[in-house]
This record gives C-alpha cells, sequence and structure tokens, in this order.
C-alpha cells in the first residue's frame, strides 16, 4: 500500500514542481493587491511610517510605478534564465519580493515606497516570465493547458492573501507577513529540478535525462521517446535561433504575436488590475451595507475558486470558448457596475434600491475575468511560439501587457475624477465587447494541439480569421 501510494506521487511530480514554481506567481498578486489595503494605512497618520500623507500624484505613482518595474523583468529575466537556466531566474524574483518588503519596513519617505514598488515589479517581471517557461517545459502535453492555467489561480490567491490580512493588522506587521511567503518559495523551490530543456541546450544530456526521470517518476528507460523529442525540440531551436525579425517576416510568428498581444492588451482594458489595486477603495464608494474590507475578501475567494475551475476545465472547453465566454460576461458586468453609479451620480433614489448590485457585478467581473482572459492569455503564450523564438516573444508581448497596464493604473485616478466611474467602467466595458469581437475573428483553438499542428494551423494561407474548424 506504501509502495504504492509512493509510486503515485512520484509520478505527479510535474505537478508539485508546478505548484511550487507558482508561489512567485502568489508573490506577484500579493505584490499587485499591496496597495488595496495599504493606501488607507499610509494616508493615516496613525499608522503610517510617513511623516506626513502622500499626495494624490505620489499615490498614482506608488500604484502604477510596479508596471514600469514588470516592464524591465522580462528582459533580464530571459537573459538570466537562457545563460543559467530557469530555475535560478525564478528564485531571483523572490530576492526582489524580498528587497521590496525591507525598504517597506524601513520607509521614511515616498521615494523609498516607491523604490520597493518598483522592485515589486523586477519581481513580477522575472515571476511572469518565467513560471509560464519553467511549466511548460516540465509538463506533458496532456496536462500543458491545466498546470499552464495554475498561473492565474495563483494570482488571486496572492490578491486574497492581501485582502483578507492587510485592513486587520499594522503597516509593519503586514510587510512581516507578506516577506513569508517569497520566503516560502525559496524553500520549497530550491529542491526542484532544473527542465530537461534547460540541460539539453547547454549540451549536459545526463543532466537533462535525470531531470526528465525525477519529473515524471519513471526510469530514464521508458522515457526516451520523450527525452529524444525534447533533445531535437532543443536543438533545431539552438540552430535555427530566433530574432525580433523573425517576429514579423515569418506568418506563424507574426500571426501568434497579433493574437498573444491582441490577448494580453484587451486584459488590460477590461479594467481587472484597476479592480484588484484599488479594490478595497471601490468598495469603499459604493455605500453598500456590506464593509468594504469583507467584499473585498468576497471578491477574492470567488476570484480564486474560478481560477481553480478554470485550470479543471480548460483542456476540455478549449480556450477559444472560454475567452468568448469571458469577454461577454465581463462586457455585462462592467456595463451594469457603470449604471449604478451613474444612478448614484445623478443622486437617483433607485440607486438606493441597488446597494447589491456593485458587490454583485464586481463578483461577476472577477469570475468571469479569472475564468478566460485572466488565465489563458498566458496559456496561448506558452503554446504558439516555436522554441526558437519564445523566450523572445514572451518577453516581447509581456513588456506590451505590462506597459498598457501602466498607462492605465497610472491615469485612472485622474480618468475617474474627470469623467465619473460610470463614464470608466462604461469604457472597460466597450473594451470587454471589443475583446469579443477580437477572439471571435482573430484567435485560433489550440486545445489538444501539438507545436507542429498549432504551427501550421497558424501558418494556413488564408487571412488571420477563425477557420471553420476553429470551432467556438
Amino acid at each position: 500500500m506504501i509502495q504504492l501510494l509512493l509510486s503515485a506521487i512520484r509520478k505527479k511530480r510535474q505537478y508539485v514542481a508546478a505548484l511550487i514554481a507558482n508561489l512567485a506567481i502568489a508573490c506577484m498578486g500579493a505584490s499587485m493587491a499591496w496597495t488595496s489595503p495599504m493606501e488607507s494605512k499610509l494616508k493615516d497618520m496613525d499608522e503610517s511610517p510617513l511623516p506626513e500623507a502622500p499626495t494624490a500624484s505620489e499615490l498614482s505613482w506608488i500604484g502604477s510605478i510596479l508596471t514600469l518595474g514588470s516592464l524591465l523583468g522580462p528582459a533580464f529575466a530571459g537573459f538570466v534564465a537562457h545563460r543559467f537556466g530557469r530555475k535560478l531566474a525564478l528564485l531571483i524574483s523572490a530576492v526582489f519580493f524580498l528587497a521590496a518588503y525591507v525598504l517597506f519596513l524601513t520607509a521614511q519617505s515616498v521615494a523609498q515606497i516607491l523604490v520597493g514598488r518598483f522592485l515589486q515589479g523586477c519581481g513580477i517581471g522575472f515571476a511572469i516570465t518565467i513560471t509560464p517557461l519553467y511549466v511548460g517545459e516540465i509538463a506533458t502535453v496532456e496536462r500543458r493547458g491545466a498546470l499552464g492555467s495554475l498561473v492565474q489561480t495563483f494570482i488571486t490567491l496572492g490578491l486574497l492573501l492581501d485582502y483578507a490580512i492587510g485592513p486587520y493588522v499594522s503597516y509593519g506587521a503586514f510587510q512581516w507577513i507578506q516577506m513569508a511567503l517569497p520566503l516560502l518559495f525559496v524553500a520549497g523551490f530550491v529542491q526542484m529540478p532544473e527542465t530537461p530543456h534547460f540541460y539539453v541546450s547547454k549540451g549536459d544530456y545526463g543532466a537533462a535525462a535525470r531531470s526528465l526521470a525525477y519529473i515524471r517518476g519513471e526510469p530514464i528507460s521508458e522515457l526516451q521517446a520523450e527525452l529524444n523529442s525534447i533533445q531535437f525540440s532543443v536543438e533545431e531551436s539552438l540552430r535555427n535561433r530566433g530574432t525580433i525579425k523573425d517576429l514579423f517576416i515569418d506568418h506563424a510568428n507574426f500571426r501568434a504575436l497579433i493574437i498573444c498581444t491582441g490577448v494580453v492588451v484587451f486584459q488590460q482594458f477590461s479594467g481587472i488590475n484597476p479592480v484588484q489595486f484599488f479594490a478595497q477603495t471601490i468598495f469603499d464608494r459604493t455605500g453598500t451595507d456590506i464593509p468594504a474590507d469583507l467584499s473585498a475578501i468576497v471578491l477574492g475567494i470567488f476570484q480564486v475558486i474560478s481560477s481553480i475551475v478554470t485550470a479543471l476545465i480548460v483542456d476540455r472547453v478549449g480556450r477559444r470558448p472560454t475567452l468568448l465566454t469571458s469577454a461577454l460576461g465581463m462586457c455585462c458586468s462592467l456595463t451594469a457596475l457603470g449604471t449604478y453609479f451613474y444612478l448614484d451620480n445623478q443622486s437617483s433614489e433607485v440607486a438606493s434600491t441597488l446597494t447589491f448590485l456593485p458587490v454583485a457585478s464586481l463578483v461577476l467581473f472577477v469570475i468571469m475575468f479569472c475564468t478566460g482572459f485572466g488565465p489563458i492569455a498566458w496559456v496561448l503564450l506558452g503554446e504558439m511560439f516555436a522554441p526558437s523564438i519564445k523566450s523572445l516573444a514572451s518577453s516581447v508581448v509581456s513588456s506590451i501587457c505590462w506597459l498598457t497596464s501602466f498607462f492605465i493604473l497610472f491615469y485612472f485616478t485622474s480618468l475617474d475624477d474627470a469623467l465619473g466611474s460610470h463614464w470608466l467602467f462604461w469604457i472597460f466595458a466597450v473594451c470587454c465587447a471589443m475583446a469579443f469581437v477580437f477572439t471571435y475573428v482573430f484567435v485560433v483553438e489550440t486545445k489538444g494541439l501539438s507545436l507542429p499542428e498549432i504551427q501550421a494551423r497558424l501558418n494556413e494561407s488564408a487571412p488571420v480569421m477563425a477557420s471553420a474548424s476553429d470551432k467556438c
């Protein structure tokens, strides 16, 4: 009985490695939501470590500078991963997160907070670039979608940690609690192996064989076909190393770039980051009977649940249907949320009877996001590009993602004041409607397809349109 149990655990090592690797993504989620409970504490002179309350402009920078670090991180992460390995690159992300929390603990000025937020962004850049790469290289084809979807699940776990703990502890205690997450990640991940793909790229075939045998929990004699496939794929990639030019002149690469860039841009224009970064502030303004901190916790719980569901169904339902449903659901929920704020702005008596609507709308919004545009964007990024160009493409798409996020976060408060919350959420709703159209027209289905099959579909000579075989 014990031997059967140990055998079962050995065969599930790819799950263990993927789960532990994604703790870096949980650190990312916690960094993203740091401002949600901390903004009010920084403005409260009884709790703030700062000598005076930050101005509105300083708060905008505290919320948005993280994305500038996230913008720079991917390029350095790709270099480290290629030169020194995926494992070391992912461990470096924890160093950035830990350094940020040390700065927060000792903060004496807004500038120090800004440096810490920038370092959090660098950690995010490393984590979001390398984790999908690491997981993609240790996962079997059958589990690629499910394990790839763990990114969104762990982002939401990090968010929930902030929502559930931040409002109820002091500023200093919160930083110590946050530090535990990267420390836990380091303690677990140092035990995990480097990927076979990296070892093959360095010509160390013995280490590659041992790594693959450990991850699969089987003797290497039974994995020779998979090892040969990895060796062929990596060596072919090294012989035909991609350049930025190849992203645009190769039809399959260019089509994949359009799809992945479009999905991550619409992911950001859904308004998800303002909702996550300032969830507690948004709930404070709705005037509901439910306390803002409790509403944020409810939001976080639904995010986690819906992300887990996505990981379980994505390899059965497919990418396109999930994205289409996600875009439609987000559009409807944001329209309802904008309508509530419009009625409230007009001092309509109807608004007082719809106090449930903001919480219900935001819960529906995050469920729809976490079951579609949240995780699938990163799944597609890991599936569509050939190994020779994947690292470069990931850096380009990730950088575009965070550049878009920076502008949305930086101008969110200003636009909110200038236009009103109702117009802002209606604009996000229109963007989600456009995301539906983009998905229907451009995105191809990749469920159950190998890389050569995906590349063949992307290389079709027809215009960049969904073919009849791309079932909704």
